[in-house]
């Protein structure tokens, strides 16, 4: 590049940014768009976030520990009409993958459904039995994490 062509724009360069009359101003977001990746695989981005969440696999309770469970869930039965609010830990299936995720719901049993085999609690929550691991009685004295 030669000296000359170097200072070919020098008359203009220190003139003020055109302004059109005519035509408002692009937003800076707009104008950010314009420069965006292009996304040529529509939708790769929600499978890739599909592969990488985690679930947990299903724990089965031993014995003496289903044991346990069955009777503190009867003793929160029992106690139905004192109204004690429950946390209920239990399994959730995953419907797109294997495996699941423990959930705690809290609330108030409102009865047994023997055809479904579940809890229902007062908020219509409906938990499936078998897969109930814990049952935590919020309304005992201490800490909240008194065992029913």
């Amino acid at each position: 590049m030669t000296l000359e062509a170097t200072h070919r724009y020098d008359d203009i360069i220190a003139m003020p940014h055109h302004q059109s009359r005519t035509h408002a101003r692009m937003a800076l977001r707009s104008r950010a768009a314009q420069f965006m990746p292009f996304a040529a695989l529509t939708g790769y981005d929600a499978i890739i976030m599909e592969a990488a969440r985690e679930t947990h696999q299903h724990v089965l309770l031993d014995e003496d520990a289903q044991r346990e469970l069955n009777a503190k869930l009867q003793r929160a039965l029992d106690q139905r009409e004192s109204r004690h609010r429950l946390a209920i830990t239990y399994f959730r299936k995953d419907g797109s993958k294997d495996g699941g995720d423990y959930i705690t719901a809290e609330g108030i049993i409102h009865l047994i459904d023997r055809e479904r085999k579940a809890l229902v609690l007062e908020d219509h929550t409906a938990i499936p039995l078998e897969e109930i691991i814990a049952l935590d009685d919020l309304d005992k004295p201490g800490d909240g994490k008194t065992r029913v």
